[in-house]
């Protein structure tokens, strides 16, 4: 995701309330991500995941655009030290240049995701040429999971800058992805917040079920680790678990 994504959030409070199929659609909502929103454009792509209703104090922490040598492994020990897992959306170009990252991510319990092989606009590209940077990180990813003799059961995709298409969700479906996009998001791609105020807007703005996105990249992969610094032991204070998305898409409110 970059600065493109501004548009999609500030038109998917208005998209998801209309009968009708947007062209292009945006899976976040406007800067205060309002739940009323996140919940109607869960109703209207059921097969894409925002949130997950849950009674449990749960949220999926979601990483886009690495991974990075000079910042992830510090993202991976934070997360260490607060027993927290998390789902990392990888751009396949950043997988090449980092091999050994991806499989420290992987082997340390975390979820690896698909973000296309290079950072763009997904919506933008030809048809074509998205499914064929979708299947070459697929490949990569597959491979990193027959590394270690696992099945990948479920295969998480997030599309470039946050955008998708209903032929776009057909591609990915086609070829065994679940969509996820999320209901928390702290604009760190639009604005070089310092990592304190991330914090605090996430822990002004979580509810149960909520998927944090977050990014590895510049120059906002320092202020996430800042911010994951301060926001992991207060979500521990407040009784939060944070964990993958296939994790908590397990959890059903009720259950």
């Amino acid at each position: 995701m970059n600065n493109f994504a501004v548009a999609g959030l500030a038109t998917a409070t208005a998209i998801v309330a209309l009968p009708v199929v947007a062209a292009v659609v945006s899976g976040f909502s406007l800067a205060m991500q309002p739940k009323w929103a996140v919940r109607c454009a869960q109703k209207r792509w059921p097969n894409v995941l925002f949130f997950q209703p849950t009674r449990d104090p749960v949220v999926a922490l979601t990483i886009d655009d690495g991974p990075h040598d000079d910042i992830t492994p510090e993202i991976l020990e934070i997360l260490k030290e607060n027993d927290c897992k998390a789902t990392w959306f990888i751009i396949g170009s950043n997988m090449d240049r980092c091999p050994e990252i991806v499989r420290q991510i992987y082997s340390e319990g975390h979820e690896v995701g698909n973000h296309t092989m290079h950072d763009v606009a997904s919506w933008r590209l030809p048809l074509e040429e998205f499914e064929e940077q979708l299947l070459s990180v697929d490949r990569r990813l597959n491979d990193l999971y027959f590394e270690d003799n696992h099945d990948r059961k479920i295969k998480w995709f997030r599309p470039g800058h946050g955008f998708f298409t209903e032929k776009m969700l057909h591609v990915a479906e086609r070829h065994g992805y679940r969509t996820a996009l999320g209901s928390l998001f702290p604009l760190d791609t639009l604005f070089t917040s310092q990592g304190e105020n991330i914090a605090k807007y996430l822990l002004w703005r979580v509810h149960y079920g909520d998927i944090i996105i977050l990014h590895d990249r510049a120059p906002q992969r320092l202020q996430t680790a800042k911010a994951l610094r301060i926001l992991l032991p207060k979500l521990r204070e407040r009784g939060f678990s944070v964990v993958t998305l296939s994790e908590l898409l397990k959890l059903q409110k009720g259950s």
